[in-house]
């Protein structure tokens, strides 16, 4: 085992060792950090902007810092609402966080962002993705410029949008493809290989995310 291999392993211990409601004692933050840090300079893909086909794929969210520090507690999975998680492109409907995933694709640019939710009846669940489109500079290799546009509300494949818009108390013929103006972001993946990959966020979030091994969601792959 290599020392990048050994920091890699200990980070994602680190990781695993959360609460039981998946929150991060003090101590344990500060060792996913110190992690993140040992790996930031052995990067395999030190300039993504470069080789944007080697970050393409789907992406599990591991550990998410959003935004300052003060708001680091709060685990993958969590209570949120419709709104938010679309930056108010839908409506103030509460809402269970089960999975965060990413999904970046080289050609056409891809940067979006798939979470996996359940409705309040305890029962149904779908897929918000809030689509985004990235560029890159190559004076900022590390750097992914994402200006997102759309939001959707998608039932799980082989579910009916009806009972997706009925468990979210949408109207029958309410849309569930949105546009939407944020403010345009950007984040910089500070390490990256065929496995992980770390990235910070202009608003200072700091993100630990695995490769998966599946479709992706939002996009069609040839």
């Amino acid at each position: 085992m290599t020392a990048t291999d050994s920091d890699k392993a200990g980070l994602l211990e680190a990781i695993a060792a959360s609460r039981q409601d998946g929150t991060y004692e003090d101590g344990v933050l500060d060792r996913i950090h110190a992690g993140i840090e040992r790996l930031r300079p052995h990067t395999a893909i030190p300039a993504p902007a470069l080789e944007q086909h080697r970050v393409s794929g789907p992406w599990r969210t591991l550990f998410a810092q959003f935004q300052v520090r003060h708001t680091a507690g709060k685990p993958i999975e969590h209570d949120s609402d419709l709104s938010i998680q679309t930056f108010k492109a839908f409506p103030k409907q509460p809402l269970r966080v089960r999975v965060l995933d990413q999904e970046i694709h080289h050609e056409g640019c891809h940067y979006n962002n798939v979470v996996r939710v359940m409705a309040p009846d305890g029962r149904t669940e779908g897929h918000v993705i809030v689509w985004g489109r990235y560029r890159v500079e190559a004076a900022q290799p590390q750097r992914y410029f994402v200006e997102f546009y759309q939001a959707e509300l998608r039932a799980l494949a082989g579910e009916d949008a009806g009972t997706l818009r009925l468990a979210f108390g949408l109207a029958e013929d309410a849309p569930l493809v949105r546009p939407l103006k944020p403010p345009r972001l950007h984040s910089d993946i500070v390490y990256c290989d065929e496995e992980l990959r770390i990235n910070v966020g202009s608003l200072g979030g700091v993100y630990v995310l695995r490769r998966v091994d599946r479709p992706p969601v939002s996009v069609s792959v040839s």
